[in-house]
């Protein structure tokens, strides 16, 4: 898979979105090939992009030694852009060769903050998601119904 409209699509944590919101996101996604040893993200950095796995691997790494390996086309990454501080609490590093989607974290807020439904649905989903994925971090704040802040 190559195509962002595909990602979206396939994507666990926007396929529910409708066809007009996913064509509005779609331009703002730059892909980036990523290869083994690059930190895409460091824990405690300015969250300045949120990912979409493509292909490859990449490991989650959080504290407390915690982790977790993306590996499916449509993998989310760094929802910490949403929080209010825009802080990455986690350090993202590639396994294996691939590609990311990559959309800035201004042009993602000002798409959602337009659109509070397919806000609410892309953030029902991510609970989802990380309820699936890593059922051990713990959404602790949320306002108006975006999630700020994690407990690993």
């Amino acid at each position: 898979m190559s195509n962002i409209k595909e990602i979206l699509n396939k994507s666990s944590i926007f396929s529910s979105l409708g066809e007009d919101d996913i064509q509005r996101l779609e331009p703002f996604f730059e892909k980036r090939e990523i290869h083994p040893g690059d930190i895409i993200a460091k824990a405690d950095d300015a969250a300045q992009f949120f990912f979409l796995l493509n292909n490859g691997t990449v490991l989650l790494a959080m504290e407390e030694g915690r982790s977790v390996v993306l590996n499916t086309p449509g993998d989310f990454i760094g929802l910490e852009l949403l929080s209010a501080k825009g802080v990455y609490k986690t350090t993202l590093t590639v396994l294996e060769k691939g590609s990311v989607f990559a959309v800035p974290r201004q042009a993602f807020l000002a798409v959602i903050q337009e659109n509070s439904e397919a806000a609410a649905t892309i953030m029902a989903s991510w609970q989802e998601y990380l309820d699936k994925t890593a059922p051990f971090v713990k959404i602790v704040k949320k306002i108006e119904g975006i999630s700020l802040s994690y407990n690993f």
